[in-house]
């Protein structure tokens, strides 16, 4: 009886392997659908879709939300977000009026931002005596790479705290932005976000907002990982459009999914509509090859294929997984993009906080002389 026993035991889980594998080959990593909390994330997913369409505007500052909201389960308060936002946008204009500068003037605007965010500044509030002190925003040495706390890069986390990175700081300018109907354009370098403006004659101006400066293109080029494809294929040092922004933010959709519930379809479904919208933006193509990478080890595992003849040999509908992991990793290497290395990120960081006491550049005079 033992014996039968153990046969059915074996049976059973051979049964349950080959399902699993049927499983991942045809239809990828089971879905966590029902799991508390996911109906957030496909909420999110629906109307950044519609922004996406155009089937409703494009909000940035809703998409934010939208995105940050559904990691956190539905518990935040958009009013609440919106008031924090509005607070900012309102010290700005009172600054503005400070300065008897006209509200119009896109790049009086941009600069009431940039100081908003980069000094400390004493704001008389209109129609009385009072005086508001507002501090700059800190970046987070302790935390750049949300190891310690996965929520130190929101936005809505910086909004309490008034420390932020790389991520949050940018777009949290250009929300400000909207908000003040100010042009205003994200852009990437890696592993680093930062603001584009034109000044009135129409030239570039890049805004640091993690050292408080404005920096010239050639200081992300000196020290970070920046190959020629990458500038030529505009995933680095080019303005990246509002509707891209979003597009970007759907990606980030999935990220957040995978981190707090793991692996299944939707994030590919949102890398993929992300990069309908934003073809250019590298981070979709690394999400997805990272789910095939996960998918095609986890195949090969079941299948006790030790190489990719084995798998092709045993498989072919498996061995379309390996194919198509590879075909993602040399995209990514055709566009010029390279991982960075830790050390020369933080080396970098180093690198451009020094920035900070050393530029006095002309340019950076005639840019912030409109607000000071």
């Amino acid at each position: 009886m033992q014996m039968i026993s153990e046969d059915i035991a074996y049976f059973e889980e051979a049964e349950r392997r080959r399902l699993t594998l049927s499983h991942l080959i045809y239809k990828g990593f089971p879905s966590w659908e029902g799991e508390p909390g996911t109906e957030c994330f496909f909420e999110a997913y629906k109307e950044l879709s519609a922004m996406l369409s155009d089937s409703i505007p494009l909000n940035l500052e809703r998409a934010v939300f939208l995105i940050e909201n559904a990691y956190l389960g539905n518990t935040m308060k958009y009013s609440d977000f919106q008031n924090e936002i509005g607070e900012r946008v309102q010290y700005c204009q009172w600054r503005l009026n400070d300065l008897k500068l006209d509200s119009d003037d896109e790049l009086a605007k941009n600069m009431a931002i940039f100081s908003l965010l980069t000094d400390t500044l004493s704001i008389n509030q209109p129609g009385s005596e009072k005086t508001i002190v507002h501090y700059p925003l800190k970046y987070n040495l302790d935390d750049y790479d949300s190891q310690r706390d996965y929520t130190s890069h929101f936005v809505s986390s910086m909004l309490h705290s008034n420390m932020g990175q790389c991520y949050s700081m940018p777009l949290l300018y250009l929300v400000m932005a909207e908000r003040m109907g100010a042009e205003a354009y994200l852009s990437y370098a890696p592993k680093h976000m930062f603001i584009k403006i034109k000044n009135d004659k129409g030239a570039w101006h890049n805004l640091e907002l993690t050292c408080r400066s404005v920096l010239s293109d050639y200081h992300y080029m000196n020290g970070s990982y920046i190959k020629s494809e990458a500038i030529r294929n505009e995933l680095y040092l080019a303005p990246v459009s509002k509707k891209e922004t979003v597009a970007m933010l759907m990606a980030q959709l999935g990220r957040y999914y995978r981190v707090k519930y793991g692996y299944d379809s939707f994030i590919i479904k949102c890398a993929e509509q992300s990069e309908r919208y934003a073809p250019n933006n590298i981070d979709a193509k690394i999400i997805e090859a990272d789910y095939q990478t996960k998918l095609t080890m986890e195949i090969a595992r079941l299948m006790n294929a030790r190489t990719p003849e084995m798998l092709k040999e045993m498989s072919p509908d498996a061995y379309r997984h390996y194919v198509r992991m590879h075909q993602l990793y040399k995209e990514i290497d055709d566009s010029g993009y390279e991982e960075m290395p830790i050390e020369i990120y933080r080396n970098w960081l180093k690198h451009v906080a020094g920035l900070k006491e050393k530029e006095k550049s002309d340019s950076q005079l005639r840019l912030r002389k409109m607000v000071k």
